[in-house]
């Protein structure tokens, strides 16, 4: 009976370091930013603020926004560790010809960190998406 008493224990003092791991794992950036539907509503926040800036808006006058949407959406789905497929171009095929300068990147940027902002996305979390996304800037920038 003291045996049994000690297996019970041992099994329960197991599963209570097993659970606390799991609760104290750090989430993923892709949870941080609130997964596909916080994702979704940084990208339209994203859209409402480039779309009320005439100093890039000519850079989306071709543009299908329904599209650019979706395929924001997965990228930042696939950046920040989600499970998703990004089928669009590559950031180098996809700015080819548009003639972005440093200014117009910027202002991009602003609008996506304020797009995070409106969505209450941590300073911390802010910073580890935009490093994700630091290393595109030479495929982006006009040349």
């Amino acid at each position: 009976m003291v045996n049994n008493i000690k297996h019970r224990l041992m099994i329960l003092s197991v599963l209570l370091l097993l659970s606390t791991g799991c609760a104290n794992q750090p989430t993923s950036l892709y949870q941080q930013l609130g997964e596909n539907e916080g994702i979704s509503k940084i990208t339209d926040n994203f859209l409402v603020n480039l779309s009320q800036d005439q100093r890039i808006l000519h850079h989306f006058e071709q543009t299908d926004i329904d599209i650019f949407r979706q395929r924001l959406i997965e990228h930042l789905c696939v950046v920040s560790g989600g499970e998703c497929i990004y089928q669009g171009a590559s950031m180098f095929n996809a700015h080819i010809g548009l003639h972005i300068s440093q200014a117009d990147f910027d202002a991009v940027v602003s609008h996506l960190i304020e797009a995070l902002k409106q969505q209450h996305i941590p300073l911390a979390t802010r910073n580890a998406l935009l490093a994700k996304l630091a290393p595109m800037y030479q495929d982006i920038i006009e040349h």
